[in-house]
């Protein structure tokens, strides 16, 4: 005799979006972008994939920007808030054009209906992603002190 009791098979596998936008303020718009573009790879959006993609290259690269800018800034006032407020800006520009996107086409179209991702492994990539960040900014202050560059 068959089973008439047939369990649906989650027919995708993603990271919730909810947790994606809150991680990202954590982690930058570059964790929020990597995450959100393999959710929407998984979706079978790859134009949505490769906009996330895009807003994970754009933070990277001003991140690192602001790196080699921050040594020229010493002297100007509120420079220690100067990163907070543009890690913000990042973060709200990201959440209101890409992660909120996601967040309300998943809840749409898949609802609850997909197989949740464990996020362990994002979450060691997004500490080694600051670990790298400061890694590289603290080899950087020190190369130009060793030069004997002002500061």
């Amino acid at each position: 005799m068959a089973d008439n009791t047939t369990a649906e098979t989650p027919e995708v596998a993603l990271w919730n979006p909810m947790w994606a936008i809150l991680l990202s303020f954590i982690f930058t718009p570059v964790f929020g972008g990597i995450v959100c573009g393999l959710n929407w790879r998984a979706l079978g959006k790859e134009e949505l994939a490769i906009r996330s993609f895009g807003f994970m290259r754009s933070s990277l690269f001003i991140m690192v920007l602001y790196i080699f800018a921050e040594p020229m800034l010493r002297g100007v006032p509120f420079t220690q808030y100067i990163l907070l407020a543009i890690m913000v800006g990042l973060w709200l520009v990201w959440t209101l054009m890409d992660g909120m996107k996601q967040l309300r086409y998943v809840n749409d179209t898949v609802g609850e209906a997909y197989e949740h991702k464990f996020w362990g492994k994002c979450i060691t990539w997004g500490v080694g992603g600051w670990v790298g960040y400061y890694g590289l900014a603290i080899t950087y202050v020190l190369g130009l002190h060793l030069l004997g560059i002002g500061l």
